[in-house]
């Protein structure tokens, strides 16, 4: 039975799904788990896949298809259950607009209560899925890094991401190869192999993580032989060879079907059973167990070394350059225009144009001579997005906030010449209903959803158009303070700060590989008291004891300062 809604809610479908259950007979005992999968394109394959794997592990099935750009916000849903579900029941659920941001209220009214969540992305995985905002409500969440447009790319945000619960198709992909090692190791005489080759594509997933598995086991580096692709026989594994002194132990790979396994003293080798894993398979495997696979997060660490230095996310960049005026208000001009250029050169390249605006005397002021500056530049406002580099968590209409003080002199005019209110993405306050660590990682969600996960996590790549800094006399940015430890926390994109050393305490900021992400990145600073910060911000990359000399964009850097603020430098 498939039931469809237009413009609903989530309270209306849940209504909905009594009325077909009570109609067709079904009931939610048997649910022992809810699993949401996130659609980010055709939806048959997994569907099928959970349907098959719901015979051995019925459950409820939460479609998520997001619409995120569409103008007309709403709820769309189609309702699946008997024979069309399988042994569970299936909600496809799809959010357009602004309803794309309430994704995690919507859900929970759908789950069943007291039973495990498991989320899963079938493709397009976010590279931290422990603060995707569905997969933070999940036990276990589950990847495919394979089916990824950059595979081995995406493994690597993985780990620099992981968290206790997070597994990967690629890895459930060996469970096979990985067991028939293990016996093959035990053949007698038992011996440590002195060399470990790995058949198959240096960018696959599983090559790459069965190489690091062997490593981890055996304590022996294992070499990945590309196989030449006129002798491959599709992707993944196409064997190993484990050298030990009495001989070779080799399992090879022979079709979609089967292996061939020698081992030492053998005249001929054993025909072995082993099909490729399908879809259904791998997912059936991952709902067996529920409890974190914290061998999979030892071997993504033996794979990837992580990054420990936060000074790696600004080096290797373009060294800044000075732009100095006479005093405050020229800085602020200047400043405006040039970033309004650079946002009329980005949307000439691309789509939109993303800009990162701060607080402070000097960002405030930058901001109230940026409308002129746009229109001048002719920017396309319905093609700009406003974002906040750190935010004080205070009630949304203090005084303290960044965003409280330009919204009469940049927010207002920008919407009444064109700017989407949709394109404003201010920081939560304290009235929004989260504590402040719920308020960063809806905030870094929404980075993600816009489509920064990859820039934040690749070298490289940008995701900010021009990125606005302005430097206190510490030399902090945004809200990560000197020697303050907030300022090491990298794996999220927005960061809850605690006891800041200047009022108030609680704060959100953006974190040093997201604010390394922007293709031009421009420190605006004004005053003496500053003068010596800045001094020490052009010297060595130190993020520690001088955070603003931790910032660079990928094209170019540039202080805007007055006379006195770079009285210091050489």
């Amino acid at each position: 039975m498939i039931t469809t809604l237009t413009d609903t809610s989530a309270s209306a479908i849940d209504k909905k799904m009594i009325e077909m259950r009570e109609t067709f007979g079904a009931n939610t005992i048997g649910r022992v788990l809810t699993l949401i999968i996130i659609s980010t394109g055709d939806i048959e394959e997994p569907l099928q896949a959970a349907i098959s794997a719901s015979h051995e592990h019925p459950a409820r099935v939460l479609v998520v298809d997001t619409d995120p750009e569409n103008d007309q916000p709403g709820l769309d849903a189609e309702i699946r259950v008997g024979r069309d579900a399988g042994a569970g029941e299936i909600v496809i659920l799809r959010a357009r607009g602004e309803t794309v941001a309430s994704l995690d209220t919507m859900v929970m009214a759908l789950l069943l209560p007291d039973a495990p969540i498991v989320t899963w992305w079938p493709e397009d995985a976010p590279s931290s899925p422990v603060l995707d905002v569905l997969g933070s409500m999940s036990q276990r969440r589950i990847t495919d890094s394979a089916a990824c447009d950059v595979p081995l790319a995406t493994l690597k945000r993985l780990r620099r991401g992981y968290a206790s619960g997070d597994s990967d198709l690629a890895w459930s992909r060996l469970t096979r190869w990985r067991g028939l090692l293990a016996s093959a190791f035990e053949v007698p005489p038992v011996s440590v192999p002195t060399r470990i080759e790995v058949f198959g594509s240096p960018e696959s997933p599983s090559v790459v993580l069965l190489a690091a598995w062997l490593k981890r086991s055996l304590g022996v580096a294992a070499e990945i032989v590309e196989v030449e692709e006129e002798k491959s026989i599709g992707a993944g594994i196409h064997g190993v060879r484990l050298h030990r002194a009495d001989g070779a132990i080799e399992l090879t790979r022979v079709d979609s079907e089967a292996i061939t396994m020698h081992l030492p003293g053998e005249e001929g080798g054993q025909h072995v059973t082993m099909p490729r894993r399908s879809l259904d398979e791998l997912i059936a495997e991952e709902l067996r167990r529920l409890d974190p696979d914290e061998v999979y997060g030892e071997v993504l660490a033996t794979a990837f070394s992580g990054i420990e230095d936060t000074a790696t996310f600004a080096t290797g960049k373009p060294a800044p350059q000075d732009v100095i005026r006479a005093d405050a208000s020229s800085v602020a001009r200047t400043a405006a225009e040039q970033t309004a250029a650079r946002l009329a050169e980005a949307q000439a390249e691309r789509s939109v144009a993303h800009l990162v605006i701060t607080g402070g005397s000097v960002g405030t002021a930058t901001a109230a001579a940026l409308p002129d500056a746009l229109a001048t530049a002719e920017v396309d406002l319905t093609r700009l997005h406003i974002w906040w580099g750190d935010e004080r968590f205070v009630e949304p209409d203090s005084p303290d906030r960044n965003e409280v003080a330009v919204r009469a002199t940049l927010l207002e005019p920008l919407q009444a010449a064109g700017l989407s209110p949709r394109h404003i993405h201010a920081m939560p306050s304290a009235a929004d209903g989260w504590n402040l660590e719920e308020a960063a990682a809806w905030y870094g969600q929404q980075l993600d959803l816009a489509g920064g996960d990859a820039p934040f996590r690749t070298r490289g790549r940008a995701f900010f158009d021009v990125l606005w800094l302005g430097m206190g006399p510490d030399g902090h940015v945004a809200s990560l303070f000197p020697e303050h430890p907030d300022q090491r926390q990298t794996r999220a994109n927005a960061v809850a700060v605690t006891d800041s050393p200047k009022p108030p305490p609680e704060r959100i900021s953006l974190t040093w590989p997201v604010l390394n992400s922007a293709r031009h990145v421009a420190f605006l600073v004004a005053g003496g008291d500053k003068s010596a910060a800045v001094a020490r911000a052009h010297g060595e990359i130190d993020p520690w004891p001088t955070p603003a000399s931790a910032v660079r964009g990928l094209v170019s850097t540039t202080w805007y300062l007055d006379q006195a603020a770079a009285a210091e430098l050489p």
